[in-house]
């Protein structure tokens, strides 16, 4: 068994790997048929695209890091996540009314269950992983950045939300950088002090409400389940009460396998392409629509973003100015600040503004906008010269601002153009 089990997981994870490159080419149906992990989205576990980057110019070296990072890949945040779909499941296979598919859709649910039980909403050890090469990848990419050679203090002050699975995320990316190089000196800290900026939650409730209705209805209009019931139960009117509700509890369960290194628990296989495309479309425009740019509920999603973006901004000002000795801010969140961060800030690919959800699809995907461990740097470069450029990454890509000068953006026009966005 626990070959198999790795056996799996060398499969799900090359299978991503082999897709990736040419991801940028493919429609989000062909994207999901090839790596059905995608369909997860916001639950999806980090996929490290690495692409061709552009040479830094030359003169100019890295000095400075400037960080915010989702959470690593976790547990479901609740019991219901799992027990929801599993009770009309066990309340078949108790009647005899199972098919061969439901039994072993059943048994996979119950070991997921059992292996959540306790952890719901904790960093599973592939968070930490996760982090801890993210970390890893930027150590090598920046060394001057951090390094300590001849005395030089490299001082790297990390902050987290209170939750602890974003504490325990920040631990996994201090404890790798101190493995690198032990001599980096290591402040951080979890308080309420920075949750203004960190974690701000000031969101108008109604129109939270109003976006979430908009999403179900949507959901409602795409799911359609009575093949996969015929598929999972021998009865021709099965005790389901809700049917589309079964389905899509179902899909987040199944979601949650790639997030704790379990590929042989998932069962995406019981989903049409057409169906897991559906589900993948269902949970894409509720995040758009509850924690993205939508035009119609995105104006205050996006402007919480800005005592965060304040903070980079402000941060930076006072390294470059000498007023205090950093080479890293590193900071640690949820999807429902990092989201917002990258519409503010209008990165391509991530800052669509549409009204309609059929239209979401075509120009947004939570999958890559916010996965576990997703993250935005800016990492500053200067030159003989005092010369300041800034190179910002969004999940370790070059992320594309309406902004001239990119990838490696004069500071003072980003400066200005960050400053025009929060004020």
């Amino acid at each position: 068994m626990k070959g198999n089990r790795f056996s799996s997981k060398l499969l799900a994870s090359a299978l991503c790997v082999l897709t990736a490159g040419a991801a940028a080419a493919q429609t989000a149906p062909e994207e999901i048929a090839d790596c059905p992990e995608r369909a997860a989205g916001v639950y999806h576990s980090y996929e490290y695209r690495p692409a061709e980057a552009e040479p830094v110019p030359e003169g100019y070296v890295p000095f400075y890091i400037s960080h915010y990072g989702r959470h690593g890949s976790r547990y479901h945040s609740s019991e219901a996540h799992y027990t929801a779909p599993l009770v009309p499941l066990r309340e078949a296979a108790a009647a005899g009314t199972l098919t061969a598919a439901g039994r072993a859709v059943l048994a996979k649910g119950e070991a997921l269950a059992a292996d959540a039980a306790g952890r719901y909403g904790d960093l599973s050890p592939r968070g930490v992983r996760e982090h801890r090469a993210i970390a890893e990848r930027m150590y090598a990419a920046y060394p001057e950045v951090f390094s300590t050679a001849d005395g030089r203090e490299c001082r790297v002050e990390s902050r987290s939300t209170l939750v602890p699975r974003c504490i325990l995320s920040m631990a996994a990316f201090n404890e790798r950088l101190k493995e690198l190089d032990p001599r980096i000196r290591m402040v951080r800290t979890a308080s309420a002090r920075d949750l203004s900026y960190l974690a701000n939650g000031e969101r108008d409730k109604d129109m939270d409400k109003a976006a979430r209705e908009v999403a179900d209805s949507a959901k409602r209009a795409w799911l359609h389940p009575e093949r996969l019931l015929s598929a999972l139960f021998t009865d021709e009117a099965p005790q389901v009460a809700d049917p589309q509700r079964f389905m899509w509890d179902l899909f987040m369960l199944t979601s949650i396998a790639q997030d704790i290194d379990r590929p042989e628990w998932a069962f995406y296989d019981i989903f049409t392409p057409g169906e897991l495309y559906a589900l993948w479309e269902s949970l894409n425009a509720y995040c758009y629509l509850t924690m993205g740019p939508s035009l119609r509920f995105g104006d205050p999603v996006v402007a919480s973003a800005r005592p965060l973006l304040r903070d980079f901004v402000e941060t930076a000002r006072r390294v470059i100015d000498g007023k205090e000795p950093l080479a890293a801010s590193l900071r640690f969140g949820h999807d429902v600040y990092l989201t917002p961060l990258a519409a503010l800030l209008q990165v391509e690919g991530a800052s669509a503004r549409v009204a309609s959800v059929d239209e979401v699809r075509s120009c947004w995907s939570i999958e890559k906008v916010s996965p576990m461990a997703g993250n935005v740097q800016f990492v500053f470069f200067r030159n003989a010269a005092g010369d300041v450029r800034v190179r910002v990454l969004y999940n370790e890509r070059d992320a594309r601002l309406p902004l001239d000068g990119g990838p490696y953006y004069e500071w003072e026009a980003l400066k200005r153009y960050c400053e025009r966005l929060y004020e």
